[in-house]
């Protein structure tokens, strides 16, 4: 799963623990651009949502930067600086600490599993 970073920076919209009933906003989502977004998953919600649906966060990570992204007016920079720079840039920042990477970086992709079933008795 992908999805926005909720605790990025640069995010206004509500967690999705603060919305007590989020179908009502279903009819304004999936909008071209993520202009649907009606609220952003942070890292703990995630892991409470997968519990509650019985699965396993086998791995989260954070990733794409402002200047990756182009967010932050960056977006020019983008064009002019040589692709190799970019991506050392966004590899470099794949080493920050967890704390400011749920601050600076832009996405979240998180990888979910079944739980290893217990084998029955016989």
């Amino acid at each position: 799963m992908t999805t926005p970073n909720g605790a990025y920076f640069r995010n206004k919209l509500p967690r999705f623990s603060d919305c007590p009933d989020p179908s009502l906003y279903e009819s304004v989502q999936f909008k071209p651009d993520a202009d649907g977004h009606i609220f952003l998953l942070h890292s703990d919600e995630v892991l409470q949502l997968a519990s509650r649906a019985g699965l396993v966060v086998d791995q989260l990570r954070l990733f794409t930067n402002s200047l990756t992204n182009g967010h932050i007016k960056l977006n020019s920079l983008l064009r002019v600086l040589p692709h190799g720079l970019v991506a050392s840039i966004e590899a470099a920042t794949q080493h920050l600490s967890r704390p400011m990477a749920e601050r600076l970086m832009v996405h979240m992709g998180v990888r979910l599993r079944k739980p290893p079933q217990a084998d029955a008795v016989s």
